[in-house]
């Protein structure tokens, strides 16, 4: 399940304990790893921090710290610098973006927007 550099970056991942049960005060703990869409479950384990460990070595196998996402690249920080830019501009005090084009036009200095 491990990735390299020359192949696609996955759309996410996560890694947690979950508990056998939420209403349960003694419950049992396994390891949950989820790669873009395939899980793998550790055995289950009475102590935590068994089961911590036991996800940590999960982790490991599969590489899990060096598989690159896409989750953060739906954002483009110059598109937000070049609106935040607009904003400032248009005097608007209202946290609205509303009408604020990508291109150098007259801003509205209508604020109801």
């Amino acid at each position: 399940m491990a990735t390299s550099s020359s192949e696609q970056k996955v759309t996410m991942k996560e890694s947690y304990l979950i508990p056998s049960s939420f209403i349960s005060k003694n419950p049992s703990y396994a390891g949950y790893v989820v790669i873009d869409g395939t899980a793998e479950v550790t055995e289950w384990f009475e102590d935590k921090e068994d089961a911590l460990l036991e996800l940590r070595c999960l982790e490991k196998q599969l590489s899990y710290e060096l598989i690159k996402t896409t989750r953060c690249e739906g954002f483009y920080p110059e598109r937000a610098t070049i609106i935040e830019e607009k904003y400032q501009a248009s005097g608007r005090t209202n946290g609205l973006y509303t009408s604020l084009m990508s291109e150098d036009v007259e801003v509205s200095s209508n604020t109801a927007g």
